[in-house]
């Protein structure tokens, strides 16, 4: 996602889809996003990130347009009670990590932490 940025062309790692198995399992998920409008305020965002410039709640707290949650956290949440998309993302996630690529729903782009599954 780094390539349309500027001078650093360095790819970001590619996400690793979760174990089938694992995914068929899960009932809940304590996930964090970051809510932005745009694609290009999302790449930035995940640059941000993936060089250490900010935190995942810094960001959240700055960039965020969903303002729930102050540092990102939707809590405990059930396939239910998330956009399609979203919950399908989420769980290409690795716990304790975020994607690094946004997704697009339609609230806007969204980069997504898991926390924690059950």
């Amino acid at each position: 996602f780094f390539g349309a940025m500027g001078k650093d062309k360095k790819k970001a790692p590619a996400v690793e889809p979760a174990a089938p198995v694992a995914a068929k399992g899960v009932e809940a998920q304590e996930i964090r996003h970051i809510l932005v409008e745009k694609q290009k305020l999302s790449l930035e965002v995940l640059e941000m990130l993936f060089l250490g410039k900010k935190t995942f709640n810094e960001a959240a707290r700055d960039h965020s347009i969903d303002k729930a949650g102050r540092s990102g956290l939707l809590g405990w949440k059930r396939r239910e009670e998330l956009d399609p998309i979203f919950w399908e993302a989420s769980l290409l996630c690795k716990e304790g990590d975020y994607l690094k690529e946004p997704v697009h729903t339609q609230w806007g782009w969204h980069i997504i932490m898991v926390q924690s599954r059950r």
